[in-house]
């Protein structure tokens, strides 16, 4: 799949399909870049207006950033389906003898490990995409501050959703080690993020109002 030639319409369809991909991981990377399209757009919108000359240099930060961050959840969306059909590659390996068994365990062990880190990756660039976000918020033009507002809104959501596919990738995977580590990773950038999103919603509240 390569979702930079597709259409928004093949995606959907593809998305609204019995196939196992692509599927929440794919959605909640495209999400993310969304919203880190809405932070690029404030700081566009922002960069060269005599008004906001203080915060240039801030705004060009957040355009580079939010771009890389967009560029790379945008890569993420088949890199997550391709980590989700390297796990149905290994449940449908042959386990007749305990030699095989043992090999599709092993197999299956790690493609489920890499199915985990790649939705847990999407959710750590949603997070900076968060912090790029509030900055646009903050200093950005205020009458674009509502797409800042938007922006937090869904790289949480898009955050909150790559983490689900950690969670259930983790109820498969044995190794407790791995499972405790990123179980705690998990709750703790899940935390996080909801709060940094209403810290954003406040601000956003408050430059409306000011």
């Amino acid at each position: 799949m390569n979702t930079k030639t597709q259409t928004l319409d093949a995606f959907s369809h593809a998305l609204s399909s019995s196939a196992p991909t692509p599927g929440g991981g794919s959605a909640a990377a495209l999400t993310g870049s969304l919203a880190a399209s809405l932070a690029c757009m404030v700081a566009s919108l922002t960069i060269g207006k005599k008004a906001y000359q203080s915060v240039e240099a801030d705004m060009q930060t957040v355009l580079t950033e939010a771009t890389r961050l967009r560029d790379q959840l945008l890569q993420l969306i088949d890199t997550d389906a391709e980590a989700f059909n390297h796990v149905m590659v290994a449940m449908k390996l042959p386990q007749t003898t305990e030699n095989e068994k043992a090999e599709r365990k092993k197999k299956l062990e790690e493609a489920l490990k890499h199915a985990t880190e790649i939705p847990y990756q999407a959710a750590s660039l949603c997070y900076r995409v968060l912090e790029l976000t509030e900055v646009a918020a903050l200093e950005g033009n205020k009458n674009a501050v509502s797409d800042a507002g938007a922006g937090a809104v869904l790289g949480e959501a898009a955050l909150q959703a790559a983490l689900l596919n950690v969670r259930i990738n983790l109820s498969w995977i044995h190794e407790t080690a791995f499972k405790n580590a990123y179980s705690q990773r998990r709750d703790a950038l899940a935390g996080r993020a909801t709060s940094k999103k209403e810290e954003i919603l406040k601000i956003m509240e408050s430059r409306l109002k000011g």
